[in-house]
């Protein structure tokens, strides 16, 4: 079950709950200014529920926020090169890798990498 958290100005989170569990929660950031029409998008779903839909449900919940109720042309994302499950999940919504930002984090002590993705509506 996907519910919204909050919201406030510019910002929605939802969350995802199973069995009276939270499994996992996502975050649309509307920009302002020049850039009220571009949002930042965040994911996140607990390893022991993944491929079980949820981090689909939470996508199509904050999607259908910021094409019908935001307009919004730009949603962009940031991702961990080696984040496989995330980064098809995200193609297959319509985003696209559009750089790579070198030593983005520090994960276990190593530098990681990570992809600038957007979707841009037409």
């Amino acid at each position: 079950m996907v519910s919204r958290m909050t919201e406030e100005e510019g910002s929605t989170t939802l969350v995802a709950e199973l069995d009276g569990k939270l499994v996992g929660s996502a975050e649309l950031n509307v920009f302002k200014g020049r850039r009220r029409h571009c949002a930042a998008l965040g994911i996140s779903v607990h390893d022991d529920y993944q491929h079980k839909g949820i981090g689909t449900a939470l996508m199509k919940a904050l999607l259908d926020l910021a094409d019908n109720w935001y307009n919004l042309k730009r949603i962009e994302l940031e991702v961990y090169t080696d984040n496989e499950i995330a980064i098809n999940m995200y193609k297959k919504f319509g985003f696209t890798i559009e750089g790579t930002l070198k030593c983005y984090a520090i994960r276990n002590g190593e530098y990681i990498d990570a992809y600038l993705m957007a979707r841009v509506r037409p």
